[in-house]
């Protein structure tokens, strides 16, 4: 049966004009998903405080107590976020290149951290392993934050 409709052709198709009504409100969803996935300011602040803040437990050696609060305090932040935000994804790996400097991020950091316990344990470099976090709580911000701008910028594009 044919639509008599001014918006669609006979094959039942949309026209041009309908066609480009949808693709406009797609975009303008888009965007609206693309500032929702922002982090608040507290996440990746908090993320990379508590990483410093497991690592100098490490070289004061209480790591057998700091490591239950600090797997409680990154779910924690990771169910606020969820809370906050109203957006659940995978942050880190949803795009291109929101993965690629995530993997730069994680290389990074096992680099950091190996190169503390090296230092500290092996050669008795007291407080590296807490130099190495306080390093990697710093990196954990700052890319955080460039993740969150890729994201957006991707899921802006269409990505």
């Amino acid at each position: 049966m044919e639509s008599n409709s001014p918006s669609s052709t006979s094959s039942g198709l949309p026209d041009a004009e309908e066609a480009r009504r949808a693709l406009g409100e797609a975009a303008a969803s888009r965007a609206r998903v693309a500032d929702s996935v922002s982090s608040p300011w507290w996440f990746h602040s908090g993320l990379g405080l508590a990483f410093a803040l497991v690592c100098a437990a490490i070289s004061l050696r209480w790591a057998d107590w700091a490591m239950g609060p600090f797997v409680l305090v990154v779910l924690g932040l990771g169910w606020a976020l969820r809370r906050t935000s109203g957006v659940t994804f995978d942050r880190y790996t949803s795009t291109p290149d929101a993965a690629r400097y995530f993997g730069a991020y994680l290389l990074a950091c096992l680099v950091l951290l190996a190169s503390g316990m090296t230092l500290e344990w092996g050669f008795d470099v007291r407080w590296a392993i807490a130099g190495a976090g306080l390093v990697a709580g710093v990196l954990t911000v700052v890319m955080g934050y460039r993740v969150d701008a890729t994201v957006r910028r991707e899921l802006r594009a269409g990505r």
